[in-house]
């Protein structure tokens, strides 16, 4: 079928999804590269629906004397000053370290069992759990200065209550949602958090998306953190893990059929028929298994950090050897590595460091450590990733998550996908990003892979339509080197584009539109998603040559579509007008859909896609 309007509006867009799309793929160093340049994401607050943006849990605030300024000592015990009331900086002289006492005062009832009652001018003021009070009749009654709709609108879990010495109607509360002010004697409350680093981030589970001090959920929406309902997987590992070891698990992990579990006691053990049996490391650590990693393509590969110490496996679990080397003392929280580029990160009470070390044997146990937070703030790190992309990301207690360029690591030479740049399978027409070379030529049984795009950070290559299906070495030269490295072709190897940021390269079928996160895409539109790896098309086309504008040539198997799980209608599959590599996949969103984050994938001979998300409303404006 011939859809010339969409395909020509298609083709008016192509700049701008070629820079979105090829953008991911150039956003990493050269192996010479040890500098970083980080970039703080979505802030340090988080959107609860409260009065005003939160952070994390403060434990106490209070007045500088003559009430000129504020002083709040965080959950992590660092103390912040603020003598504007909107900027925070760290209180490092020591001085005003403690809060003063307040004045006691004997009411004659308690808003809530519990509540801390200060008397100032005459005046009680209650901190409860729930909510704030005051009272003029020494407690007789009280009226609640938070409450709305059986709801705090500062959010609950009060610590402490400053009244400024300088005016009793001036009124600061600390709770688990950060610190919050009234100049009305509790009328109306706005927040202190927007520039407080109290941002309680303990854990990455995504790219965007992380676990919380209390286990809550936070997620990237349109620039900013939301709360949100999130899993860890690792959280069902252990749980999973611990019921058949009897015990509970400070760690887990999984590559294939081999199973990794570590205790609070510091004993690793490991399974090789998916958890159902178990075998015990010789030696225990003595500290607690805080973390483990283990290589996704190279199961009998692991790291495990344990107190100060960071060990390694290569055989499985047979044997455990110490990598920590001269690195400096703290707990490790976290670990990210590549074992084809020989690179170690870990996230530590002194911030993150990275190492060459070898993940394909025994040898060289003493790496020499670098940090690599010289420009972030001084906090511990919590948790450190690698990204698709080449880029790794950070969090930060208290400061939030940070992103930079990886250091050392595009030393590795890596085939990936040019949609998302994982290493996935291809198909026949794919698009693939060699990672870290400059590639003039590729080769297979001398059949040539176009080489469209060349740079010393990345290339791009088309799989020939003609590949048939298989594992085979792929050989690339560039103008000095020359490399081997192993590719998979199946008849379908489905992958979405997407971004820097994770989102999906979306179209608005009717207008040719990139769609991002902040356009919403309405029940019963039309949009078209980018794609690469639905195989060969009807009618034949040469592999290297842009698709058509006019009657592109369609895919030959059933492509389905999956919103929220739902399959939808998918009313056709092309190749991309004007592009190599890129497929179309035009779909109709259901007339009933959830508002909000939606994930989508697209199946294609039992093969899935990655998972994105597509931001939907139920109504268009005006409806």
């Amino acid at each position: 079928m011939c859809h010339p309007d969409t395909d020509v509006r298609f083709s008016v867009q192509k700049t701008r999804i070629l820079a979105l799309a090829l953008g991911i793929a150039s956003a990493f160093p050269t192996w010479a590269q040890t500098a970083t340049a980080w970039k703080r994401v979505a802030g340090t607050t988080i959107d609860e629906g409260l009065a005003g943006l939160a952070s994390g849990p403060v434990e106490t605030v209070w007045y500088t004397p003559g009430g000129r300024g504020l002083l709040a000592r965080t959950q992590s015990g660092r103390i912040f000053e603020t003598t504007d009331f909107v900027h925070w900086r760290l209180n490092t002289a020591g001085a005003l370290s403690q809060p003063p006492a307040g004045a006691e005062a004997s009411p004659e009832s308690l808003p809530e069992a519990g509540a801390r009652v200060q008397e100032v001018s005459g005046r009680l003021y209650a901190a409860g759990t729930s909510n704030l009070y005051e009272s003029e009749d020494n407690g007789r009654t009280w009226v609640n200065l938070t409450g709305f709709n059986n709801r705090s609108v500062i959010g609950g879990g009060f610590t402490a209550l400053a009244i400024s010495p300088a005016n009793p109607q001036e009124i600061t509360a600390a709770n688990q949602f950060g610190v919050w002010r009234s100049l009305d004697g509790g009328l109306s409350w706005q927040t202190l958090n927007d520039d407080l680093p109290n941002f309680p981030v303990r854990k990455l589970i995504g790219r965007r998306t992380v676990l919380l001090a209390d286990g809550r959920g936070a997620e990237v929406n349109q620039g900013s953190w939301t709360s949100v309902e999130a899993a860890d997987p690792e959280m069902a590992l252990r749980a999973r893990f611990g019921a058949a070891i009897h015990s509970d698990l400070s760690a887990a992990a999984q590559s294939g059929s081999v199973a990794y579990a570590g205790t609070s006691d510091g004993r690793l053990l490991v399974s090789q028929d998916n958890g159902s049996t178990w075998g015990e490391a010789s030696a225990a650590t003595g500290n607690v298994i805080a973390r483990i990693w283990v290589d996704a393509q190279t199961p009998g590969v692991a790291l495990a950090a344990s107190g100060s110490r960071l060990l390694r496996t290569v055989n499985a679990g047979l044997f455990w050897d110490d990598v920590t080397g001269a690195l400096p003392q703290g707990q490790i929280h976290g670990i990210a590595a590549d074992r084809a580029a020989g690179v170690v990160y870990v996230a530590a009470d002194g911030g993150v460091y990275g190492a060459n070390l070898s993940l394909n044997d025994a040898g060289a146990a003493s790496p020499t450590w670098a940090s690599i937070s010289r420009d972030l703030p001084a906090a511990p790190a919590w948790d450190v990733a690698l990204n698709p992309d080449n880029t790794m990301t950070v969090a930060l207690d208290g400061y939030g998550v940070f992103e930079s360029p990886a250091p050392y690591r595009s030393r590795g030479v890596r085939l990936v996908s040019g949609a998302d740049l994982t290493e996935r399978a291809a198909a026949p027409g794919s698009l693939v990003s060699v990672l870290g070379a400059n590639i003039a030529t590729a080769k297979n049984d001398g059949v040539a892979y176009p080489v469209l795009a060349a740079s010393n950070e990345s290339s791009q290559l088309q799989v020939p339509f003609e590949a048939e299906p298989g594992t085979f070495s792929l050989t690339l030269q560039g103008s000095n080197d020359r490399w081997t490295v192993p590719l998979t072709v199946k008849d379908a190897a489905p992958a979405i584009f997407v971004d820097a940021d994770g989102s999906p390269l979306v179209l608005d079928a009717d207008s040719g539109l990139v769609l991002d996160s902040k356009v919403p895409i309405y029940a019963g539109s039309s949009v078209e998603i980018l794609a690469t790896g639905l195989g060969k098309v009807t009618p034949d086309w040469p592999t290297g040559v842009p698709a058509p504008v006019d009657s592109p040539p369609a895919v030959n198997g059933e492509v389905t579509a999956f919103l929220d799980g739902q399959q939808v209608e998918v009313t056709r599959a092309v190749l991309a007008p004007g592009y190599v590599g890129y497929y179309l996949i035009q779909l109709r969103i259901p007339a009933i859909v959830n508002r909000g984050a939606n994930e989508f994938r697209v199946v294609m001979n039992g093969e899935e896609s990655n998972k994105v998300k597509l931001y939907l409303e139920p109504n268009a404006p005006g409806q």
